[in-house]
């Protein structure tokens, strides 16, 4: 490079990635190359996404992958908690198939994807939401500490895949 120019990140990972391993053949520094092996390429993966979702649907599809990961395999399949119903997951599931197969190009839902993927995360923020009351109505905190745990997550993904929806359908 010459003079003031600065380097651009995608020039300091081209980089980062042409740089050769040390010559040392200790396994300390092959584990430290594979984590950071590991790193550029959840980098990298983050970054693709992040280039082609707006904010909305970066939202939606967070949301709906931590009702399906964290809720539904980490709480119920795991732990053995009843947090959320199938069909719950089975609307997670389409919204995070919907906007994946919208926007990685395998098929074009026009003008209807807003209202679609708009649709798809009012179900899970509605759905959470008659979770949240329906835990209150039933007197509350009188569960496990883990549980309590599962179910906020629940909640607070559900509101944030309805506002995530909101920005979507919003948009022109």
């Amino acid at each position: 490079m010459s003079g003031p120019e600065k380097e651009t990140p995608a020039e300091s990972k081209k980089a980062a990635a042409e740089t050769p391993p040390p010559a040392s053949g200790s396994s300390s520094s092959t584990a430290g190359e594979a984590t950071a092996q590991a790193t550029a390429a959840m980098s990298n993966a983050f970054g693709a996404v992040r280039e082609r979702l707006v904010a909305g649907e970066q939202l939606v599809l967070t949301a709906a992958g931590v009702i399906v990961l964290v809720v539904y395999l980490l709480f119920e399949f795991l732990l053995d908690f009843r947090i959320v119903s199938d069909f719950t997951v089975i609307v997670a599931v389409l919204t995070i198939l919907a906007i994946w197969v919208h926007r990685w190009g395998h098929y074009d839902f026009g003008s209807g994807y807003r209202i679609l993927v708009g649709a798809l995360g009012v179900s899970l923020a509605l759905f959470a939401i008659l979770n949240l009351l329906g835990w209150a109505r039933a007197g509350g905190g009188a569960g496990d500490f883990l549980r309590l745990i599962g179910l906020i997550i629940y909640w607070i993904s559900g509101i944030a895949a309805g506002y995530g929806a909101w920005l979507v359908f919003r948009t022109r």
